[in-house]
């Protein structure tokens, strides 16, 4: 098959969701054997371009006047198969998040998309079941995945333990979650926590960038992401070592996260509609990197960690400890949980269901390693 991704952008590659929905999925279908381009939307699309795909790709959201409906509209009436891929559950945002505009300015497009679509594509049967209430199409569930040659073990090259949180920039309320626990447990135990990604600059910086932003009324809309921002760092100013790794580029992301050499990561998760939806993309690269995961005892986390705290200081303090004193505990879960990502999730395995996805009915009879690939609701 031709199978084309459309992009919103030539910078999509900054992006970390282009990452985990375009370029691995890309990658595990070329090594399937089958022929793959980017397009990023800009005016006209040549005829060849039209012609050239089987399948053609949308994803999340595009600039108005970049007319992305117009687009697949076209490749519709080319005769080619049109899937639409959405990653978060847009009707559900948190006030904090910063897509939370997202959420309404761009509910008429994505919605679009998912009644103009042949068939649907998300990471999260939860969200695929919200967007069958908007169209009644085949969905797809194609899990994000780990490209098992970018992503190495870590060096384990350091004498003190190393606990640590990895993550994008609307994740504040779940860091609020684990700062008690951190800095009582530092009052007994001697760790480092390393924070990496959040922000792309120094965190002081960012905070004192937020304060001045609220105190000036700058940008009122974005007042509840920073003041959990805020609300987070006043906490865990009380650890005695906080560092903190910069943003990087996401195709540097899986060397970064080795880099970092993580004993612990941590992947706490407040529950809500929103976060439901969301894949256990962070669990998948911990493990793959040789890190032992904790996470919150809330989907999508509790249906595959295999050790999970519930939401309250005790259990997350007495889950985390429990790793930092007993070394062959922590050994023996990481070795599970390496076992179950390696088998299940890794990016040649997911990339056949995304084959499965981009065949038209009737195609080559491939077979997945999912009961249930294709569903109707459930």
């Amino acid at each position: 098959m031709k199978i084309c991704f459309i992009v919103d952008s030539p910078y999509a590659f900054q992006n970390g969701i282009w990452y985990h929905r375009n370029h691995t999925p890309s990658t595990g279908l070329e090594k399937r054997g089958h022929g793959v381009k980017f397009v990023a939307l800009a005016g006209t699309i040549p005829e060849e371009i039209i012609q050239w795909p089987d399948t053609v790709i949308f994803g999340r959201i595009y600039h108005p006047e970049l007319k992305p409906l117009e687009a697949m509209r076209k490749f519709k009436a080319a005769g080619k198969r049109v899937l639409y891929d959405l990653d978060d559950d847009f009707w559900s945002v948190n006030p904090d998040n910063p897509s939370v505009l997202v959420s309404s300015s761009y509910k008429d497009q994505y919605e679009s998309f998912i009644r103009e679509a042949d068939a649907l594509v998300s990471p999260s049967r939860l969200l695929g079941n919200k967007m069958l209430k908007i169209a009644k199409k085949p969905v797809f569930v194609c899990p994000n995945s780990i490209n098992y040659e970018v992503y190495k073990e870590r060096k384990r090259e350091h004498d003190r333990l190393i606990i640590g949180y990895s993550g994008a920039s609307s994740h504040w309320k779940d860091l609020a979650i684990i700062a008690k626990p951190l800095v009582e447990l530092r009052k007994k135990y001697d760790f480092v926590f390393v924070l990496y990604g959040i922000v792309g600059g120094p965190m002081e910086s960012e905070m004192y960038n937020y304060d001045q932003l609220i105190k000036r009324r700058l940008q009122p809309e974005k007042e509840p992401y920073f003041k959990s921002a805020l609300d987070w760092y006043e906490e865990v100013k009380a650890l005695p070592e906080l560092w903190h790794i910069p943003f990087h580029a996401p195709q540097l992301h899986p060397l970064v996260l080795a880099r970092c050499d993580f004993d612990i990561g941590l992947a706490p998760l407040y529950d809500c509609d929103f976060n439901r939806a969301k894949s256990n993309i962070k669990f998948y690269e911990y493990a793959a990197v040789g890190t032992v995961t904790l996470a919150s005892d809330v989907i999508p986390y509790k249906e595959e960690v295999g050790y999970c705290a519930k939401n309250n200081f005790n259990d997350w303090y007495k889950k985390l400890e429990k790793l930092i004193t007993d070394k062959k505990f922590r050994k023996e879960l990481l070795a599970k949980q390496q076992k179950f990502v390696k088998e299940n999730k890794s990016m040649e395995r997911i990339a056949l269901e995304w084959e499965l996805a981009c065949q038209l009915p009737g195609g080559l009879p491939v077979k997945s390693q999912y009961e249930k690939n294709l569903f109707n609701g459930v």
